[in-house]
């Protein structure tokens, strides 16, 4: 039901009013004994959790005061989907959709054979409550669990995480202004031709790929002895820019990698709800090897330059924006090349009471809308030791053979892939 009057009221930040037109659509399996019953009232405790439960909040980006329904039962609405397995056609399928009318609703629960979905608005929080989400829904009912998906961020939290980060690391100021002057440079646009699209017609697409706990074993011990102990994430982003490439496709050199910056809150934030995370584009010198890449993103993290960003938004979100919007454009030009954005989320701990169905091995994928018809954005995850790619591109700039190509030489043979020379 549309929100009552009476109901709490959310002051939205920056980052929330930015997202709130976009989706992001998680799903996980397979799940035994997945019954549409259990889920609902798992979802029904979710939003009931507090009067503010996170999950329960109405985006809406043209409102700076966001409301909370005055109840939850129609909003606890479970559907059944035709029983797919492939992960990949089941986010296409979901976020190829337009986004439901506002009366119906921010969040939709899926069923899909063993498989569970959510599809929410990023308005509500970034890729921490969708797997959070998924993870309560998916095991017996937990009153904590859903207590803790219930809690947003402080108001404050993004001066606080600046503060306590700057206070810490004073001289990471001085690094900030350094990075922000390297990583702004033009990059390599004028070197590649253009291209036109209808922003109308872009063909969104997912497609997933799966890394087996052995391969994945033996590209950490590769790491570990060739690449100076690189961190996952670094890893990740080294592959899969080989991969492109290998697979003919012509990508930029500047990598855009999400931050969450969690890490600069005092520990007792670290699992609130809310959008806390940043897209930072950044421009790594070829080769662009694991360990290039690593010492690349941790040099930013350091920096602050991530919780900074925010702190710039909430200043430019505080002068009133000028009256009157820009008529959509009928065409998009864009350099006739990928941008690579890349979300490691890493070990996903919190399902530890899901319990698997056979046959299959436990994945997490997601859905995140492509920043532009020339971006690719990959989302990795990892459960039971296996690991979990999926990439969201526009079939209008990129054909989809060549992404799921990539995919599968990044995991079938991940070593070998680090180690093809950079074209």
């Amino acid at each position: 039901m549309p929100p009552s009057d009476a109901a709490p009221r959310y002051r939205p930040t920056a980052l929330d009013r930015a997202l709130a037109g976009e989706r992001t659509v998680a799903v996980v399996g397979p799940v035994a004994g997945l019954d549409e019953d259990r889920v609902a009232a798992n979802l029904r405790a979710i939003l009931a959790a507090a009067p503010d439960a996170r999950p329960a909040l109405w985006p809406d980006r043209e409102s700076r005061s966001w409301s909370y329904p005055s109840g939850v039962d129609d909003r606890a609405i479970v559907q059944r989907w035709d029983g797919t397995a492939d992960i990949g056609r089941l986010l296409t399928d979901t976020g190829g959709r337009p986004l439901p009318p506002f009366g119906q609703g921010p969040l939709n629960v899926l069923i899909s054979g063993d498989y569970l979905a959510v599809d929410y608005s990023h308005g509500m929080g970034d890729g921490q409550l969708g797997v959070t989400m998924l993870a309560a829904l998916s095991a017996e009912p937990d009153a904590v669990r859903a207590s803790a998906l219930a809690r947003g961020l402080p108001r404050t939290a993004v001066w606080s995480a600046l503060r306590r980060h700057y206070r810490a690391h004073p001289r990471a100021a001085r690094d900030l202004l350094r990075l922000r002057r390297r990583h702004g440079r033009a990059g390599d646009d004028e070197a590649v031709g253009t291209r036109v699209v209808d922003p109308s017609n872009l063909d969104k697409q997912s497609r997933t790929a799966y890394m087996p706990p052995q391969c994945v074993t033996a590209l950490r011990t590769w790491a570990r002895e060739h690449a100076g102990g690189a961190s996952p994430a670094a890893v990740t982003v080294a592959s899969w820019m080989a991969a492109l490439r290998a697979a003919g496709a012509v990508v930029d050199d500047r990598i855009t990698v999400l931050v969450n910056c969690r890490r600069y809150l005092d520990p007792r934030h670290r699992f609130d709800q809310g959008n806390f995370a940043v897209a930072l584009p950044l421009w790594v010198p070829r080769p662009q090897t694991p360990a290039v890449v690593g010492d690349t993103i941790r040099e930013v993290i350091d920096s602050g330059w991530p919780i900074a960003i925010l702190g710039m938004a909430e200043l430019k979100a505080a002068v009133p924006a000028r009256v009157g919007a820009d008529e959509p454009a009928t065409t998009v030009t864009v350099p006739d090349r990928l941008r690579v954005a890349v979300s490691d989320l890493g070990r996903l701990g919190m399902f530890g009471d899901t319990v698997w169905a056979p046959g299959a091995p436990p994945q997490l994928a997601a859905y995140l809308e492509p920043a532009g018809p020339d971006a690719v954005s990959l989302l990795v995850s990892e459960l039971a030791g296996g690991r979990t790619f999926t990439a969201s591109f526009c079939g209008a700039m990129v054909e989809p053979a060549v992404v799921a190509r990539a995919l599968n030489m990044m995991c079938d043979d991940p070593v070998a892939t680090l180690q093809t020379p950079s074209r």
